[in-house]
């Protein structure tokens, strides 16, 4: 349970995948009482994601956490944007093709976060402890904006909409 079936499988499939060896996996799992069985899939996409063999949806960079992130801030954002971006797939898939390999980052402090946010196609660096309630914003590695207040993830993912129009959208290619 939890995540030493993730680690295993991940151990694994890592080394036949990298050699080639392959064409189908099968993640097994044991599922948290009443969880759905899902996690298997989304499991195995990740890892054929994370090695770079095939893109299933935008990947979400987030910061691990450390002495300077004591709010759970930055977590709850990942964790939305990241079910925002899988609920929205469906739709995206067919009318916004290569959106798959977006990139977007959420970041809990200014030390690592800009630098971070910059690597991704988007990205936000939220407040640490003691830092000022600010959030800047970079899209593709240029610094568009500063969020504030209590709105920052309604305002965050507003923006990840306009950039899936406007760079993965008809006539953007």
């Amino acid at each position: 349970m939890g995540s030493k079936g993730i680690v295993a499988s991940t151990a694994a499939l890592s080394v036949l995948l990298q050699e080639g060896i392959g064409d189908t996996i099968r993640i097994s799992l044991t599922p948290e009482p009443g969880a759905p069985r899902e996690k298997e899939v989304h499991v195995g996409q990740e890892i054929l994601q994370t090695m770079g063999l095939r893109s299933f949806t935008p990947m979400v960079i987030a910061c691990p956490g450390c002495g300077r992130t004591t709010s759970t801030t930055f977590q709850e954002l990942a964790a939305n944007i990241q079910a925002y971006l899988r609920e929205q797939m469906p739709v995206w898939k067919t009318a916004y093709p290569g959106v798959e390999e977006m990139d977007v980052a959420v970041m809990g402090c200014i030390v690592n976060g800009p630098g971070e946010s910059k690597y991704a196609n988007i990205g936000i660096s939220l407040p640490g402890s003691g830092e000022s309630p600010a959030a800047p914003i970079f899209v593709d590695g240029v610094k568009v904006k500063t969020l504030r207040g209590d709105n920052m993830a309604e305002e965050f993912r507003a923006i990840v909409d306009e950039y899936v129009r406007t760079h993965y959208g008809p006539g953007t290619k």
